[in-house]
């Protein structure tokens, strides 16, 4: 996943669009030292961006994100829309 493609995700989360339609069940685990690279889309990973780094007060926490964007990079082609 390239930068550009990740902080569309990052604005996906952003604009308050309903995430809940997109899987994002082939990214769990996504953290983990063996995770093998998935095909996905930036809906999916927003899902998860959601997830992993918005807090409950909607700000983000910036550790997560950039841990988040790192695993991006690292384990997720993003295919379509």
């Amino acid at each position: 996943m390239t930068k550009s493609e990740f902080s569309q995700a990052v604005k996906l989360v952003e604009s308050g669009a309903d995430l809940s339609k997109f899987d994002d069940s082939n990214l769990f685990g996504c953290g983990l030292r063996d995770f093998v690279p998935v095909h996905t889309t930036i809906g999916a990973v927003a899902k998860l961006v959601q997830y992993q780094a918005r807090t409950f007060a909607g700000t983000w926490d910036a550790a997560e994100l950039d841990e988040m964007a790192r695993i991006a990079k690292r384990n997720f082609l993003i295919v379509g829309n």
